[in-house]
């Protein structure tokens, strides 16, 4: 299979290379990922200015833009072949609950399903959380469960209206139980904060991240990960209504 690999932490994150490096041992591999780190970009898409794609070298593009961005142009634009599958990861952090909302690692997964190619997210937690170092993450064992269940986690996806995508999130470890499908999405409380800062114009706003708090179900995200099994989920991707008749 042809597979574009992208990512929100940037095209030198040691997930994005080391699952490029094992998918290859199969498939065909091709990098879109932004210059630098696009973290919480959602799936913003640049209209207003050219982006700049730099070869880095053979199938291996960098992009101006963000992960959505990189997404249409490695499907799009004509600088690779015909894309298979999409798959944007493995990000630093997992991609859980709520996060899916703001994520650009699931942003363009989402991207790449609107074009009716099986797209999968894929994030790894540690359990030393954000006090952990990129280093001391085990983006190899998840990265051979997504060579090893690539072609089960494809037929997850649905590629007609309203599409989806999957979302497969793990916790940094040696081996894992299984795999465990969701039922149910957890909630994060982000406890995030403004600093303001008087100016003459008006204000100067800092975001400040928080410490997250999750909850949910036995058969939610965070739980199943948290258990050592490999949590996949299938998410819509264009909303679906569900009000009642008035």
């Amino acid at each position: 299979m042809n597979i574009l690999i992208t990512n929100d932490d940037g095209y030198q994150s040691r997930g994005l290379r080391t699952l490029a490096e094992v998918l290859k041992e199969k498939h065909n591999v091709y990098v879109m990922a932004p210059d630098s780190n696009r973290s919480a970009a959602s799936q913003c898409i640049t209209m207003s200015r050219p982006l700049e794609l730099v070869k880095i070298e053979e199938n291996i593009y960098t992009c101006s833009g963000f992960p959505a961005d990189c997404v249409i142009n490695g499907v799009v634009s004509g600088v690779f072949p015909k894309i298979d599958v999409v798959i944007s990861g493995i990000n630093y952090g997992a991609n859980i609950g709520t996060d899916i909302i703001y994520s650009g690692t699931c942003g363009a997964a989402r991207q790449g399903s609107l074009y009716g190619i099986p797209s999968i997210a894929v994030s790894l937690e540690h359990p030393k959380a954000w006090e952990a170092k990129e280093e001391e993450y085990n983006f190899e064992n998840l990265s051979r469960f997504i060579l090893e269940n690539l072609e089960k986690l494809v037929s997850l996806a649905d590629t007609k209206p309203p599409y989806s995508f999957i979302n497969v999130n793990g916790l940094s470890c040696d081996c894992y139980k299984g795999m465990k499908m969701v039922t149910d999405i957890s909630v994060r409380d982000y406890g995030d904060q403004i600093q303001l800062e008087k100016t003459e114009k008006g204000y100067l706003s800092r975001f400040i991240m928080g410490r997250s708090s999750t909850s949910g179900s036995e058969t939610c995200d965070y739980r199943i990960s948290e258990d050592g099994y490999v949590a996949v989920a299938v998410m819509t991707t264009i909303p679906v209504c569900t009000a009642k008749p008035l």
